[in-house]
């Protein structure tokens, strides 16, 4: 084997072990990113069960398991009502 094949293999494993361990460093930080939208995701849904600003949300959905022939209509016209006063509701992303 001549010295410039084995610069080249020796160039090709660190190639490969630099790409390994840069995919094992992803792996992390993707790991941390997951754990971070489940916290704020936990933190948005205690907020939104406690936020008064929401209670109108929460009576058209009780109104919907009590079964109200009108509660899509009132859920339609309070959303609409929302957006257009720029309000935030309850399925609004952070």
């Amino acid at each position: 084997m001549s010295v410039e094949t084995t610069i080249i293999l020796t160039g090709v494993a660190v190639w490969f072990a630099h790409g390994w361990y840069l995919n094992e460093r992803l792996k992390s930080v993707h790991q941390k990113l997951d754990q971070l939208g489940e916290n704020f995701n936990g933190l948005r849904e205690y907020l939104y069960e406690i936020d008064p600003q929401f209670d109108d949300e929460r009576a058209v959905r009780r109104s919907f398991q009590s079964g109200d022939q009108f509660a899509g209509m009132d859920d339609l016209a309070l959303t609409r009502q929302k957006k257009e006063e720029g309000r935030r509701t309850l399925d609004t992303p952070l």
